[in-house]
């Protein structure tokens, strides 16, 4: 008895076993090198360590799924281009939950048009408390919160606005935030 025998394999079978094998080990072995570099550029974007990591990861998901269905000429861009598109849908998600959670906020909502003349009475009172606590808020919040929140500027434009990082322009907008919060609820009657 021949005990060498060996399975039949048919060339191109052959060739696309070994193709997509290499490939993916090239995918993998991409990752690994560009995986610190590519957090590193994430976390420009959004300043924090953990979602650059999920994103970076969410990356590789996807390279590895398109992958599969097409060649790739420049995986390390593609890999690149992925990981930054991701970032800016993260960032766009979070603007629009701010923009909600704004929204929800009674203190931040304008009075209607067929407004009382007590429901007048009281939205000028909070106005006028929602001033007062803006004024309170240390010069650089309180330009970056003013800018952001009556102006409408992006936290990017805030930052090259008042040469501060992106985080340093959110870290001042919660500040105002919260702190506008605390004084409506302290100072406005129940």
């Amino acid at each position: 008895m021949n005990s060498r025998i060996q399975p039949l394999i048919f060339p191109d079978d052959l060739y696309h076993a070994i193709t997509t094998k290499e490939e993916k080990l090239n995918i993998e072995a991409l990752y690994q090198q560009h995986q610190n570099e590519l957090i590193y550029h994430v976390f420009g974007m959004l300043h924090c360590r953990d979602i650059a990591a999920d994103i970076v990861q969410e990356s590789y998901i996807r390279l590895s799924r398109e992958a599969e269905r097409q060649k790739i000429e420049h995986p390390r861009s593609l890999l690149f281009r992925i990981a930054h598109n991701l970032a800016l849908d993260h960032l766009k998600h979070r603007k629009v939950m701010e923009h909600y959670a704004q929204s929800l906020d009674p203190t931040l909502m304008p009075a209607t048009e067929s407004s009382s003349a007590e429901q007048l009475a009281s939205e000028a009172q909070r106005q006028h408390i929602l001033r007062q606590a803006i004024d309170e808020l240390p010069p650089r919040c309180r330009q970056a919160f003013t800018l952001h929140n009556i102006h409408g500027m992006s936290y990017r434009d805030i930052a090259l606005e008042l040469g501060i990082s992106e985080s340093g322009v959110e870290k001042h907008i919660m500040k105002g935030l919260l702190h506008c919060r605390k004084q409506m609820k302290k100072r406005l009657p129940e």
